[in-house]
């Protein structure tokens, strides 16, 4: 569903279908997620209460999208969310569709003058997001986490190959004003929401497609806040079939790009 904007963020906004909708002051902390591994309810409910804390007087709305997981993900687990998390909003579907794909989905439920999407295990913290959300009540339209040369170097070797063939294709083919466009953190206001509804990559690199339509619109304030890996974030390998396809994502991002 996407938005047009009646007045600046925070608004009142209209969707395509044409149903008026309010965006109250707050923040919309939207986590996909996908066959969570380990004690994942207690974990997050840590940190829930630890971004209540530092956002004070901040309303909060949790969204959890559940991206169709075949493990570790039933009735007992949301219910012992629902106790512990007021008025947390689950969304889940059965059909595992891609990070692209769930984030929309979650951004769709939003309600809240600006939004925030980390992973579920938040790898950069909780200060991260309040740091996203400051930069967006200061005035920026889109704030990306960016990591730096630290994070490369504690990569796997071929993780961190993969990463720095992407930043460049970021920052010389696509022109985009962050180049690490797949930090798993992003911020952004009503224009955003806009934005990123109207992307189409369901995969990993949803994110550069985000921002390259973002850079794209002059009016649209986009900024980099610094972020870091928590100790003892573990890091995930890429299966050859997964680059292949989003090797092809990047293609069809690439040649939009010269459509545009």
């Amino acid at each position: 569903m996407s938005i047009d904007l009646l007045q600046a963020p925070p608004t009142t906004v209209v969707s395509t279908s044409g149903e008026m909708i309010t965006l109250t002051s707050g923040l919309d902390l939207i986590l996909p997620c996908w066959n969570p591994s380990g004690p994942w309810v207690e974990s997050l409910i840590r940190h829930y209460h630890e971004v209540t804390t530092i956002m004070g007087k901040v309303p909060v709305q949790l969204i959890l999208v559940n991206d169709g997981s075949l493990r570790n993900f039933t009735a007992q687990h949301i219910a012992w969310l629902e106790a512990a998390i007021p008025n947390i909003i689950i969304v889940s579907y059965t059909r595992n569709r891609g990070k692209g794909y769930a984030v929309r989905e979650g951004v769709k439920r939003s309600q809240h003058a600006f939004q925030v999407y980390t992973d579920l295990d938040f790898p950069f913290g909780v200060y991260a997001v309040k740091e996203a959300y400051d930069r967006l009540s200061q005035g920026l339209d889109v704030v990306a986490g960016e990591r730096g040369a630290a994070y490369l170097r504690e990569l796997p070797r071929k993780r961190r190959i993969i990463t720095r063939i992407s930043r460049a294709l970021n920052r010389v083919v696509l022109d985009l004003k962050v180049d690490d466009a797949q930090a798993g953190l992003k911020g952004f206001n009503a224009y955003g929401r806009n934005i990123l509804l109207k992307t189409r990559v369901d995969g990993f690199l949803y994110d550069s497609e985000f921002l390259y339509h973002a850079g794209k619109r002059p009016h649209i304030k986009i900024g980099a806040i610094a972020v870091s890996c928590r100790p003892g974030i573990q890091f995930s390998s890429f299966r050859m079939k997964l680059l292949m396809k989003e090797l092809l994502n990047y293609c069809r991002i690439i040649m939009g790009s010269k459509a545009a």
